[in-house]
């Protein structure tokens, strides 16, 4: 299974699971609960979907003269959007210093989700923060997995000292438990 449809299943299964959990907790029951139900999943996706705004804003700002946001940004200009985003999935390793990929920005996504999740009742709001730490999170426990080196670069590229391996366990066990309880608020 490639790397994409491996992460849509994780997401598509994270969303399933909620509506599950909904149904069984009596939270789902009427048509109108149903229709939040739509706003679950695309809440969910957009906000697994707006995690990668940090490449656009590295190939167009913050890192606009390498040669691979410029290659990207002619496939952009010329239109050919899917050759742009496969130039970004092919060399994602290569972009550190990303916003949205860093231990900093995910200490300041808990308190953002914790808000959103205690002062909306939308489930459309509430899914799309929660999409976008899945997202976050499943990124870097596939990188602990398969790319650890990488994995220390583009998290704690903030912090001006060498990372140990137990340090990034502690770290991705801690954000596991706060994306877990916070799932709990969910519904």
């Amino acid at each position: 299974m490639t790397r994409r449809k491996t992460s849509l299943f994780i997401l598509a299964g994270y969303l399933l699971g909620v509506a599950v959990t909904g149904i069984i907790r009596g939270k789902i029951v009427l048509l109108a609960d149903w229709l939040d139900v739509t706003g679950l999943f695309v809440g969910g996706v957009l906000g697994w979907l707006l995690v990668n705004l940090d490449r656009l804003v590295y190939v167009y700002f913050s890192h606009a003269g390498t040669q691979m946001a410029q290659y990207a940004r002619y496939q952009f200009d010329q239109k050919k959007w899917r050759e742009g985003w496969r130039i970004l999935e092919m060399r994602q390793d290569e972009m550190e210093e990303l916003t949205f990929r860093s231990a900093l920005f995910q200490a300041a996504w808990v308190v953002l989700a914790l808000f959103a999740l205690t002062s909306t009742a939308s489930l459309f709001g509430k899914s799309l923060v929660m999409g976008v730490g899945l997202k976050i999170l499943v990124d870097e426990w596939r990188d602990y997995l398969y790319a650890r080196g990488t994995l220390k670069r583009w998290l704690f590229w903030q912090v001006k000292r060498e990372i140990t391996d137990t340090e990034v366990k502690v770290y991705l066990y801690v954000m596991t438990a706060a994306f877990l309880l916070l799932t709990l608020l969910l519904l």
